[in-house]
């Protein structure tokens, strides 16, 4: 089953693996831990949001 969201908390509670993307490209496959690694963060949001290029898009 693929779950597709934007709701980090529902991605780490429902998910066994992650897929995150960048511009339609996979930058990252693996568990929500794995992505916290990858991204040097402490929540999967922060993760997800540095690992995809959005970090600080926004600010």
């Amino acid at each position: 089953m693929v779950l597709i969201s934007h709701f980090m908390d529902e991605v780490e509670a429902l998910c066994d693996e992650t897929c995150i993307l960048r511009k339609g490209k996979a930058v990252f496959f693996g568990t929500v831990e794995q992505a916290k690694q990858a991204g040097r963060r402490e929540t999967f949001e922060d993760a997800y949001l540095m690992l995809s290029g959005e970090e600080g898009e926004n600010e």
